[in-house]
C-alpha cells in the first residue's frame, strides 16, 4: 500500500515560488497604478520633445533614441510616454532578486526585492518619463554580470558586462560613478581575473570616448553656474532616508528611518563579523552603494555641485540588499519584527506617495515637484484669451506643459527683471525675442496680457523673479483680473493711460470654479 504523503522540499519550494511570484506582482501592480492620471511637468515635457530629436540635447542620448522609436510606435500620452519607465523600473527590481540569490540567499533576495517593490522613491521614477529608471536597470544588470564574470570568468560573460555598462553611459552621466565602483572591485580580484576585467574597463572608455566631447561641454557649461547647492554631511543622511521613504517622509517618519538604518548597520557589522563567508558579498554591495555616494559627494564639494537625488536612484539597490543581509542574520523571531518593522516604514512612504504628499522642505526633494495639473489652465486660457491678448509667464516651469496641452496656439513670453538671476543656472537671464525684460514690456503690442506667477513647487508662493514682475506690472498696468489655481496666480492686465494699477475685479474663486466645472 502506498499512503499519500507531501514531499516538504516540493512543498517548500512551490511556496517560496508563490511568494516571490507575488513579490513581483506587487512591484509591478504598485508601479503602474495611476501611471497617466497626472499631466506631465515641465522635465516630461522636454522628453517629449528629445524624444523627437535624440541627438539635438547634451545629455547622454540612449534613452531619448529608445523614446524616439516608442513614441513613433505608440504615440504621445501620458500612460505610453511613462510606460518605459515602469517597465525598466520593474525590470530592475527582477534584477535585484537575481543579485541578492547570486550574493546571499533567496529569503535575502525576497526581502530585498520586496524593499525595492515598495520604495516610493522608484515609484517615482518608475512614473516618470526620463532616463533615471532606464539607466537603474542597466547598472543593476552590470552589476549582477560583474559579479558571476568574476565568479566564473567566460569571454561572453565579460562581453556582455561591457555591452551594458556602455549602454549605461550613454544613458546617463551618474553611471561614470558606478563603473568607477565596479572597477575598483576589480582591482581587488585575483590578478588572472582583474586583467580580463580591465580589459572591459579600457574597452568601455574607448566606446564611451565618442560621447566625450559632448559631455565636457557639457561639464563647462555647468561649471559655470547651476542651481544645486553643494553638499553638507546632512545631504548623505538625506539620501538615506530617500532610499527608505522617498521624498514622501515626514520628519517623525525620516528620524524614524534614520534610526533604523544605523541600528540595521550595527547588526550587518555583527553578522559580517561572525560569519566570514558573507564578507565578500557585503564588500562588493558596500563599495557599490558608499563608493559612487562617496565621488559625487566629493566631486560636488570640490568643484561644482551635482549631487541630485534623483541621479543617486542608480545606487540605491546595494543599500536594500544591505538592509535585507542584516535584518535576515537575526534569530528567527527578531527578524520577523525588524523585516516588520522596515516594511511598515517603507509602506508609510508608498502611500504616501499615492495620496500626492511631499515632505515640504526642498532639500529632501531636489529637482523634484509633484504633478500638478495644467489642463485646467490650458483650456481656461484657451476659452478666455481674446484676438490681441499676449501670454507671458515668471516661471517657466508650466511654460511647456501650456504649449502642449493648450488647443490653440498663444504666443508665450517669458518676462523677468534683470536684477533676479537665473535661477537654474544661477547667471543673468538672456535676454531674447520671447524673453523680454520687464522695463521693455511697453514694447510688446497688446490690448491684455495674462500674467502666470508661481515657483517652482507651484506652493501658492511667487519666487523672487515673480514678485519683482508683479511689482512692476502692478505700477505700470491696470490690473483687471486674478485668479488661483493649484499653486499658481493667473494676472490680467491691460494697458493704463494713467500708469497706476487699478484693479476691478478679484475673482480669486474662477478658476477653481472653471476647474471643477470641466474635470
Amino acid at each position: 500500500m502506498f499512503k499519500n504523503s507531501k514531499d516538504p522540499v516540493n512543498e517548500c519550494c512551490n511556496r517560496s515560488a508563490l511568494i516571490v511570484a507575488g513579490v513581483f506582482v506587487i512591484s509591478f501592480l504598485l508601479r503602474i497604478y495611476g501611471l497617466g492620471a497626472k499631466d506631465f511637468w515641465f522635465d516630461e515635457i522636454h522628453s517629449v520633445s528629445l524624444a523627437i530629436y535624440p541627438w539635438n540635447n547634451w545629455n547622454a542620448p540612449l534613452y531619448w533614441i529608445v523614446l524616439h522609436f516608442w513614441v513613433k510606435a505608440f504615440g504621445v500620452s501620458e500612460f505610453c510616454l511613462r510606460l518605459p519607465s515602469m517597465l525598466f523600473s520593474f525590470l530592475a527590481t527582477v534584477i535585484v532578486f537575481m543579485l541578492g540569490k547570486e550574493l546571499f540567499d533567496k529569503k535575502t533576495a525576497i526581502l530585498a526585492t520586496l524593499l525595492i517593490g515598495l520604495s516610493s522613491f522608484h515609484l517615482w521614477y518608475a512614473q516618470e518619463a526620463r532616463d533615471y529608471s532606464m539607466v537603474l536597470l542597466l547598472g543593476t544588470v552590470s552589476s549582477y554580470l560583474l559579479l558571476i564574470a568574476t565568479k566564473k570568468s567566460t569571454f561572453k560573460r565579460w562581453l556582455w558586462f561591457s555591452i551594458v555598462s556602455s549602454a549605461g553611459i550613454y544613458t546617463n552621466y551618474f553611471y561614470i560613478f558606478l563603473i568607477s565602483a565596479q572597477a575598483l572591485y576589480a582591482l581587488s580580484l585575483t590578478r588572472y581575473r582583474a586583467n580580463k576585467a580591465w580589459w572591459c574597463f579600457l574597452f568601455i572608455a574607448g566606446i564611451s570616448g565618442f560621447y566625450l566631447p559632448r559631455f565636457i561641454s557639457k561639464l563647462m557649461f555647468v561649471s559655470q553656474g547651476f542651481w544645486l547647492k553643494k553638499p553638507d554631511w546632512q545631504s548623505l543622511n538625506i539620501t538615506l532616508q530617500n532610499y527608505v521613504l522617498g521624498y514622501n517622509g515626514t520628519a517623525v517618519l525620516y528620524a524614524l528611518s534614520s534610526l533604523l538604518t544605523v541600528i540595521i548597520f550595527m547588526i550587518l557589522f555583527a553578522v559580517v563579523m561572525k560569519k566570514r563567508d558573507m564578507r565578500r558579498s557585503v564588500y562588493f554591495c558596500g563599495l557599490l552603494l558608499f563608493i559612487p555616494l562617496a565621488l559625487v559627494f566629493l566631486f560636488s564639494k570640490l568643484f561644482f555641485s551635482v549631487y541630485l537625488s534623483r541621479g543617486l536612484l542608480l545606487f540605491s539597490p546595494y543599500f536594500y540588499l544591505l538592509l535585507s543581509c542584516a535584518v535576515m542574520g537575526l534569530s528567527r523571531g527578531i527578524r520577523a519584527v525588524a523585516a516588520g518593522v522596515l516594511i511598515s516604514i517603507f509602506l508609510c512612504g508608498t502611500w504616501l506617495y499615492f495620496y500626492g504628499y511631499i515632505y515640504p522642505p526642498g532639500r529632501y526633494h531636489s529637482g523634484a515637484c509633484l504633478k500638478k495639473p495644467v489642463r485646467p489652465l490650458a483650456g481656461y486660457l484657451d476659452n478666455n484669451v481674446r484676438s490681441g491678448d499676449l501670454v507671458a509667464f515668471t516661471n517657466v516651469s508650466v511654460m511647456p506643459g501650456l504649449n502642449f496641452y493648450s488647443k490653440r496656439m498663444i504666443p508665450q513670453y517669458y518676462l523677468f527683471s534683470p536684477q533676479v538671476l537665473n535661477s537654474d543656472w544661477q547667471r543673468p537671464v538672456t535676454e531674447t525675442r520671447f524673453c523680454v525684460p520687464i522695463h521693455k514690456i511697453g514694447g510688446l503690442a497688446f490690448k491684455r496680457i495674462w500674467v502666470i506667477c508661481l515657483d517652482w513647487e507651484r506652493s501658492g508662493k511667487l519666487d523672487e523673479n515673480s514678485v519683482a514682475v508683479k511689482r512692476s506690472l502692478d505700477s505700470d498696468l491696470k490690473l483687471l483680473f486674478e485668479g488661483y489655481l493649484d499653486g499658481l496666480w493667473v494676472y490680467c492686465y491691460e494697458r493704463n493711460s494713467s500708469g497706476k494699477g487699478v484693479p476691478v475685479d478679484h475673482a480669486r474663486s474662477a478658476l477653481r470654479e472653471y476647474r471643477l466645472n470641466n474635470s
